[in-house]
């Protein structure tokens, strides 16, 4: 079975160090720009497909210099270092010639160690008390590709804190893997839409994913429900962070992303 999030982020071979992707109408915001998940999730998988990628991603810095539209993307790879076991790349993203957004991404071979700490995962809600999101005004079309709950925090609302808590999962059953690791930490709704009423565009300046699981644990997290805890530090002067934890059912933290963006 081919899954649509594997056969929208496909991409084609463009000489030595370089793909092209076509920008999908199902991950388009209703401006028509690219969803910044699938931005970051081509640049990975970019990577991932070079013949000279030797180690899995553990980190995507994302910076988001402009929308990309609609049609052909071109992303070129460099690598820029090579070690025994870790690997640092760069890739570009460019429409018409001119560069829309630019990441590092670092691959490595990681191995365990006698120390083992991580957080607790937060308790939560079971998905059923939780609102379900799903097709509305103004919803872009990529929300469909997910199935949601928040289960903290209700959107276009004050809540009196932007934190929230979300489980969420492919719709179609997808088992998640590094590059949909990256798309999903991009998911949650901007912070503003928790702590206003209105409709408060804004958009990501830059972005940085990092990957803590192993194979093993990815692939116990499968295609079940993960949870997304999400907060903010600040919400003013037109920016806003937004700090996320990704979370398996079974209480492994699989990654942290941060972001900053500026509203309206």
């Amino acid at each position: 079975m081919t899954f649509l999030f594997d056969r929208e982020t496909a991409l084609l071979p463009r000489g030595e160090n370089g793909f092209v992707a076509e920008c999908p109408e199902i991950f388009q915001n209703p401006n028509g720009a690219a969803f910044g998940g699938w931005v970051a999730a081509i640049a990975a998988r970019a990577v991932e497909d070079h013949p000279d990628c030797a180690a899995p991603i553990v980190s995507l810095q994302m910076s988001y210099l402009s929308a990309v539209s609609p049609g052909e993307v071109e992303v070129r790879i460099t690598l820029l270092k090579s070690g025994a076991s870790t690997q640092f790349w760069r890739a570009e993203l460019l429409q018409r010639g001119a560069i829309t957004n630019t990441a590092d991404i670092v691959t490595s071979n990681r191995k365990p160690t006698n120390i083992d700490y991580q957080l607790a995962r937060p308790e939560t809600k079971a998905m059923e008390e939780g609102i379900k999101l799903g097709a509305a005004p103004m919803t872009p079309n990529w929300v469909a590709t997910y199935e949601q709950y928040i289960v903290q925090g209700a959107p276009f609302s004050d809540n009196g804190t932007p934190d929230t808590l979300t489980w969420i999962k492919q719709e179609d059953g997808r088992p998640i893997d590094r590059k949909s690791i990256i798309a999903i930490c991009d998911t949650p709704m901007p912070r503003t839409f928790f702590l206003s009423n209105e409709m408060r565009m804004g958009s990501t300046v830059s972005m940085a994913t990092y990957i803590y699981a192993n194979e093993d644990d990815i692939i116990a997290a499968g295609a079940d429900h993960l949870l997304l805890r999400v907060t903010s530090a600040t919400v003013r002067n037109s920016a806003t962070d937004q700090r996320v934890e990704l979370w398996s059912k079974a209480g492994t933290l699989l990654a942290t992303s941060n972001q900053i963006g500026f509203f309206r």
